[in-house]
């Protein structure tokens, strides 16, 4: 099969009367056409060829057909094919059965014409509606009208059909309208160029039972057809201002309109685009062969009759579309329609079409009619007509001169030879047509007996009770509650990790200045300093975290084999003591301390304030008051603090996301084990991994939109917990602030030994009184970063709850909720053919599989077609 080819035929539609209406593809609840009329006797054709009054031969002058235009115009129209509709009715049925691709072309009525010929018109003259005229759009793709009588009490009724029979494999159709697309061009192996055939896809694009509603909607659908890379719901007539840019300037695919009413006749017949000679521009020059190329698989077939539509303006040596018919051959099956009489000029260039009337010129096989009509969209079809009558029986040369041509003079007169030569064609294919039916049928059941056994069974019960044991599964699992589904225990240990990955990355303070500042100052209190010292290489982490008690003195960048001195004045907790390794160091590169903005190494997500830098956020924010804490300033801290967190929740999520996903695809290769290495499994794996991929992305969204709201404005009603957090840090930082001092005093003094006992440096630290040490002059700074770190405790807590909370409510109840949904209807188990779809999926050989669902709809097809066959 070509690719782009869809499994599905049109439905083989109910057994109808021989009065029946067209196929359509629209359900029995949708339809909403009136009773069939039942018909006692078929009405024989008339004979092909009628004498006229000259005595030579032309079709459509037979006696008991009357040769005025009656003056109602859907009474004229009703005078075609009342004794014919049977056989009109039947081939327009066995076209929608897709006998024509299957068996053999069925007879058809072609008008083809150049470009500016009158085509349009005469296309309104016959059927009696509109068709749009701007922009070119309606020369751009073939349109198949379907003319059919109903009961007297029905309205007038249009349906308008976009039939794919070819699908677009040129270059990319992109979005972007400022080119057309350049299309390949025609080739022997592709007379369409980029278009391809393909089994025919018909799907309804607006029904309306107002006239006036036509021309708008013939212009939208053939917009739609113009851009293959466009949803067609996009230019529905109810949308308002659709886009008009098109994306390419010819298409092979069918507009249908199928007309039912009262009095009009039952006649079928395409328009083809006009053929042209020469593109509009050089780069659209492919056109020309593509367009006569889609006029060739028309007229080229024995039983269609052509329409060869020539402006009595133009040289009719000049036509295109002439040169075509002659070219093939088809003269015999043409009728030449000669349009705008009222604009030739008389003289020579009259006698030239008077020869062609005498059939001395340019001679085809069912002569030459002469037409008028208004090319005015704002006539009526009524007044249309009878200006018509009254031009040829009133004006010379054609009242007298020309009188003997009368039969062939008016739009009524060529409906009528146009029925009757359609009927006796049908008549005479119908025994080909049925023998050809019988052929197929038989050749489609002997391929139908030679394929592989399909899958037995009710397949979509069978897939069915899989996905519910499936989703079974993932829910168990999501769930927990059991060691045999441990999913939910090592999630929740990854949360723990991100909460103490989170309860760890604190604030942090470096001591960076003020051991700067009190080495090399000559008194004390101690001052910042501009430059720490390059001796002083790995300042002091001060650790904050309410189960770690005892903290490291500064350590050299080379490890010492001594014991290092260690602060006692810490209070102790009961829980845990922090092990050596774990007190965060701080090495800095900046010989700046004041921009030091680096995080531990053993927090990586944690961030580093030293005593200038607070200093210099406090004078940022400050209004005047002495000794005052500016919120603005705690407000920048605290953003400061929380801007490593991405780190650690992405952390989270990527565990979150693989371990879910892999629970997933697990139990999909264990549940659907049996069927690995048909479609189906596939399938399944394929439609798992896109539902958790896009319910994930909305998953992540909403863990960032909580780290957002963290950073967006620091709010908590928790006081008392932020004060006692805000109170103990404070403890913490001045008592480490002030043994620092008292080190740096001590040794001043030379009364400082790193190789002294602990018990004996912590003795030596005690020692040195408040007296002597005077007042900590980072007071302010402390305090600040004891309040952000209150602040973080909250901040931190809610965060880890928040995204806990949100995976479980979220990600989680959605794969337990709605994976089993979204793999029911991926598969389409609850689509009306389900069981062929699920015995494609299930089968080893999914070609073979595909061929057999293809081929049974067309045996259903073609035996629906052989009963109508017989039933005539």
């Amino acid at each position: 099969m070509a690719r782009g080819v869809k499994v599905e035929l049109p439905a083989a539609p109910t057994l109808r009367t021989r009065a029946r209406a067209p196929v359509t593809n629209e359900t029995a609840a949708s339809t909403t056409t009136c009773p069939d009329v039942e018909m006692t006797e078929a009405h024989e054709p008339e004979s092909r060829v009628a004498q006229n009054p000259t005595g030579d031969k032309h079709p459509g002058a037979t006696d008991n057909l009357p040769d005025t235009v009656e003056s109602d115009s859907d009474a004229g129209l009703e005078l075609l094919g009342q004794g014919m509709k049977a056989f009109v009715t039947l081939v327009q049925d066995l076209r929608q059965l897709g006998v024509e691709e299957l068996v053999l072309p069925l007879p058809k009525i072609c008008v083809l014409g150049d470009q500016s010929t009158g085509k349009s018109s005469l296309i309104e003259g016959i059927s009696g509606i509109k068709v749009p005229r701007s922009a070119g759009t309606c020369t751009r793709c073939p349109l198949e009208i379907n003319l059919s009588t109903t009961e007297p009490n029905c309205p007038w009724k249009c349906r308008i059909y976009l039939q794919r029979r070819y699908f677009y494999e040129g270059a990319p159709v992109m979005p972007s309208y400022n080119k057309h697309v350049r299309a390949q061009g025609a080739t022997r192996a592709r007379p369409l160029g980029p278009w391809q055939a393909q089994n025919t896809e018909s799907d309804i694009f607006f029904k309306t039972d107002n006239k006036a509603d036509i021309p708008r909607a013939l212009h939208l659908a053939q917009l739609a057809t113009l851009n293959p890379g466009m949803d067609p719901a996009k230019f529905h007539p109810g949308k308002s201002n659709p886009d008009e840019r098109i994306q390419v300037k010819f298409s092979p695919n069918v507009i249908r309109l199928d007309i039912t009413a009262p009095d009009v006749p039952n006649l079928s017949f395409y328009d083809l685009p006009g053929v042209i000679n020469q593109a509009e521009v050089p780069e659209e020059g492919y056109l020309v062969e593509l367009v006569a190329n889609l006029a060739k698989t028309y007229i080229n077939t024995d039983n269609c009759l052509n329409l060869l539509v020539l402006p009595m303006t133009d040289d009719p040596a000049n036509s295109t579309a002439s040169k075509l018919v002659h070219t093939l051959g088809a003269q015999n099956r043409t009728i030449g329609v000669l349009t705008k009489p009222d604009r030739v000029q008389s003289g020579e260039s009259m006698s030239q079409w008077i020869d062609i009337l005498n059939e001395k010129k340019f001679r085809l096989g069912n002569g030459y009619y002469v037409v008028k009509n208004n090319p005015d969209p704002t006539v009526s079809h009524t007044v249309a007509r009878q200006e018509e009558d009254d031009f040829f029986s009133q004006s010379e040369p054609w009242a007298k001169s020309l009188c003997v041509h009368q039969n062939h003079f008016g739009t009524m007169k060529l409906q009528r030879t146009l029925s009757k030569l359609l009927t006796e064609q049908i008549r005479e294919s119908l025994p080909q047509i049925t023998e050809r039916v019988r052929t197929k049928t038989a050749e489609i059941i002997a391929r139908l007996r030679e394929l592989p056994e399909a899958p037995k069974g009710n397949l979509s019960y069978k897939i069915l009770e899989k996905i519910l044991s499936f989703e079974h599964e993932v829910r168990n699992h999501l769930d927990g509650g059991s060691s045999h589904y441990p999913f939910q225990k090592e999630f929740y240990a990854a949360v723990v990790r991100f909460r103490d990955t989170i309860a760890f990355s604190y604030p942090r303070l470096s001591l960076s200045d003020l051991l700067a500042a009190s080495q090399f100052s000559a008194q004390l209190p101690f001052r910042p300093s501009a430059t720490p010292s390059p001796s002083v290489r790995n300042p002091q982490a001060i650790n904050l975290d309410s189960d770690e008690d005892d903290v490291t003195d500064i350590q050299s960048s080379t490890p010492s084999k001594r014991k290092q001195p260690v602060a006692k004045n810490l209070q102790t907790s009961p829980t845990k003591r922090a092990r050596l390794q774990d007190i965060p160091k701080f090495i800095s590169s900046q010989s700046d301390s004041s921009h030091v903005t680096s995080v531990d190494r053993t927090a990586p997500h944690a961030k580093r304030f030293n005593l200038t830098e607070i200093r210099n956020i406090l004078q940022d924010a400050h209004v005047g008051l002495p000794n005052q804490i500016d919120p603005r300033a705690t407000k920048r801290m605290i953003e400061e603090s929380l801007s490593l967190w991405d780190g650690p929740l992405e952390e989270l999520l990527a565990f979150t996301k693989d371990a879910c996903l892999t629970l997933i695809l697990d139990r999909a290769s264990s549940i659907f084990a049996k069927w690995h290495g048909t479609q189906i499994f596939e399938l399944l794996q394929n439609s798992c991994e896109q539902f958790f991929e896009e319910s994930f992305v909305k998953q992540k969204a909403s863990a960032k939109r909580f780290l957002f709201k963290e950073r967006y404005r620091p709010l908590t009603v928790h006081e008392d917990v932020m004060r006692a957090s805000s109170e103990k840090a404070f403890e913490t930082l001045e008592s480490v602030c002030r043994n620092e001092q008292a080190k740096a005093y001590l040794i001043k003094k030379n009364a400082w030994d790193e190789d002294l006992d602990t018990r004996i440096k912590d003795k030596k630290l005690k020692e040195v009184t408040d007296t002597v040490l005077g007042p900590n002059p980072y007071i302010l700074e402390l305090r600040a970063l004891s309040d952000t770190r209150g602040y973080y405790e909250c901040a931190a807590s809610r965060l880890v709850d928040n995204i806990y909370q949100d995976i479980h409510t979220e990600l989680f109840a959605t794969c337990r909720d709605g994976l089993g949904a979204a793999l029911k209807q991926r598969i389409g188990l609850e689509e009306r053919n389900a069981e062929q779809r699920c015995a494609i999926l299930l089968a080893v050989d999914p070609a073979s599989e595909r061929m057999r669902v293809e081929l049974t709809k067309q045996k259903e097809n073609l035996e629906k077609a052989s009963e109508w066959l017989e039933s005539q």
